[in-house]
Formats: C-alpha cells, structure tokens, sequence
C-alpha cells in the first residue's frame, strides 16, 4: 500500500514510480537509500528529508524552501574533496521521531525555483549520486522497494505542516499518547479545546451538560452563525466544529459527579472549567487518589468606577504537589470567592485557557519550566503575573 499523499499528488507518485524509496510521515517527505560518497572514499546511503508544504492533500507549486535535510556523513566528491558548496548548516537532530540528520543542503534553481518536489528531490538524489556512480556505475538510488505504510496514523484530517515548516514535529510528538479530559465548555472551556485540538493529543474528552445558547457565542471560539443556534449541546455543538479538523474528539453529553468521576481514569491530564460547588471538589479529590495531574481555571471581575478589574487564576495540581488546592480554590460558592462573580470577557476567559495550556505543555516537556509554580494569577489593573507555589 502507498500513503494516501503519495497516491493523491503527480510529483510524488512519479518518485515513487521511478523506484526511489519513498515515504511520507508528519508532513515531511522522505527518500532513503539515497548512494554518497565519503570522505574515504567509501560509498554509503543516506536520507534525503524536506517538509512538505501542502494545501490541503495537494503539494504547493512552487515550492518556496529550496533546501533538503540529510542523515548520514558529510558528502564527499569521487575525488575525496567535500562538497562544501552544497552543505549550508552541519547539524545533527532528531528532525521526526526515529529520524537523526546530519547536514542541510542548499542547491537553489533560478526563478520561478524548483516547481514541485519530483525536481526538487530528483536534483539533490543526483548531486550526491552521480558522484557515487562515478565511483561504480551499478550504484543507482531507484532500487524499487516494497512500498511500506508509513509509521504511525496522524489524529487530523490533513497533515500538520505547521510542525514540519517549524521543525518542530519531534517536540509536538510527545502529545501524542496524551489523553485529556476538559470538564465545562463555557468560555474557558472552549478556548481550551480550541488549543488543544491543535496539538496531537490521541483523545480530547469534552465533558458538559448545558446547551449552547446566545450568550454562549459571545464567549467562544470563532463566529458562530445564527443558524447554528439550535439547542444542540455545547459538546455537540463543538464537536461538530472540531472533528472537522480532527478525530478522537469524544463527546460526553453529561456533568461529572460522584456516579461516574471514573470515566477519568484513562486520561492523563484534566483541566478543571466550572463554577466553585460541591462536586468540584469530589472531582479534585478522585483525581487526587488517581495521581492524575490538573488544572483548575479561574476568573473574578467586577465593575468599579464604571471600569472592570479583576484577576485571572490558573491553580495546578499534580503529584508532586497538591497541598494549596484548599488555599487557591474554593468548591462552595458562600460569596466570598472572588473567582465566582459571572463577570465573563472573552479576552479573558482567552487568556484564561492559554495560561492553563502553557502550563500543561510545561508538564508535558513541550516547553521549558524554569519556577514550577503551581499557582499563578495575572492582575488586569496592574499588568503583574505572579507565580507561587513552587516545587
């Protein structure tokens, strides 16, 4: 069987066709078993690795990144000399799970450049393999292997080439065994999975009773269009929007309680978005037993002198600590927690979900951690993010 992309798009279906060794994983193109020469003069095979650039399934023409990433050692001509004209950045990283690369090459065409990737590949196969050839002419780079599936299944309806065109997709990929679970859609909530559902995560669990109304829409993600205003659940209402994007969206059309607090047992990670009341913290204390890592999102604005201030919370919890929970959440609304007035703005409940997703990709190793903190609240009147609750 061949990836879908190959079979859907000319240029690579021919390389494929001519018998070079192809593969397509995580929006990057890959030709293996490409021959070079060595600095002794040896010959070896290489992979040859560019992102793809993409509409859709249909690759880009032209092609605007003219280099190539390759695995192996530096490339040498048949008579020794290295070929320092095509190599612009020595370098060795992981550029996709499983795949290490050594060096960048840089061979850039005139005008309008390279127009799609079977001239833009076969020109950098030839670079290296002619000067192998030249060494035994029964060396060749189209070996015509069993075409193989490509590793692994992407959660999204198209390829993510925001990774790729960032390199970045070996970080993105440490989310993809991730399971979350997001309780309450409201507006943090929704700005939640939002982000989320950008990321490759393997399951997004969406858990929330209320209908989505009026008022709803002016605190979520995206327009939504007075057609759509029909009563559905919030979680149907979004899933609807999002699997169009993505799979492994799973809709629940209840509240948690106590009955079944247990469906969270397979997540890996929660993000806690609903008001201060009894069941919240039944929540906290089962996910608590379970060492399951969360957040829990706050906000409290209220109107003086005819302008808003407030403060914006995100509270962590995880295994290796958990003793502030009763100091930084309140789970009865008795009218002194300041995070319970329903003041919502949509710019922050935005922000809101953002912080809390920072902080869950810091646990994740997506990014740098630095305090720790297990606490941090922004001021609106101020301008001051403080962190607290350090490990």
């Amino acid at each position: 069987m061949s990836h879908p992309l190959i079979n859907r798009n000319p240029d690579l279906k021919r390389l494929q066709d001519e018998g070079f060794d192809l593969d397509v994983k995580d929006a990057h193109l890959l030709i293996r078993d490409v021959p070079y020469v060595t600095e002794k003069k040896e010959i070896k095979r290489g992979i040859l690795v560019s992102p793809l650039e993409l509409n859709g399934d249909t690759t880009r023409t032209p092609i605007s990144d003219h280099t190539v990433w390759f695995s192996g050692d530096f490339p040498h001509k048949k008579i020794g000399a290295p070929m320092t004209s095509i190599v612009v950045e020595t370098r060795t990283y992981e550029i996709l799970p499983g795949i290490v690369v050594n060096h960048r090459f840089s061979s850039k065409p005139e005008p309008p450049g390279y127009i799609n990737y079977y001239d833009k590949m076969t020109r950098y196969v030839a670079l290296l393999s002619n000067e192998a050839r030249s060494i035994d002419q029964e060396v060749t780079p189209k070996n015509f292997p069993v075409v193989r599936v490509s590793d692994g299944e992407t959660v999204f309806r198209y390829f993510d080439t925001a990774s790729s065109r960032a390199g970045i997709s070996t970080i993105s990929a440490k989310l993809s065994d991730q399971k979350v679970a997001i309780i309450g859609l409201g507006g943090t909530g929704s700005y939640i999975l939002d982000l989320i559902a950008k990321t490759h995560v393997r399951e997004i669990h969406i858990y929330d009773g209320d209908e989505y109304q009026q008022h709803n829409a002016f605190r979520a993600p995206g327009a939504t269009a007075i057609e759509d205003l029909k009563g559905l659940k919030k979680v149907d209402h979004y899933f609807g929007i999002y699997s169009r994007m993505r799979c492994g969206i799973i809709p629940h059309t209840h509240e948690i309680n106590e009955s079944n607090i247990d469906l969270l047992k397979s997540v890996n990670f929660v993000f806690l978005c609903i008001d201060g009341n009894p069941t919240k913290r039944i929540i906290m204390d089962r996910l608590l037993s379970l060492q399951i890592p969360f957040v829990d999102c706050g906000i409290g604005v209220y109107a003086t002198d005819e302008k808003l201030a407030g403060i914006v919370r995100v509270t962590t919890c995880s295994p290796e600590k958990n003793d502030h929970i009763s100091k930084h959440v309140i789970c009865e609304d008795d009218g002194n927690n300041e995070y319970a007035t329903n003041i919502q703005i949509v710019d922050l409940n935005a922000l809101n979900a953002v912080l809390a997703v920072i902080k869950w990709k810091k646990i994740c190793g997506i990014y740098h951690d630095l305090d720790h903190e297990h606490h941090m609240t922004y001021t609106i009147d101020g301008n001051i993010i403080a962190n607290g609750e350090k490990t």
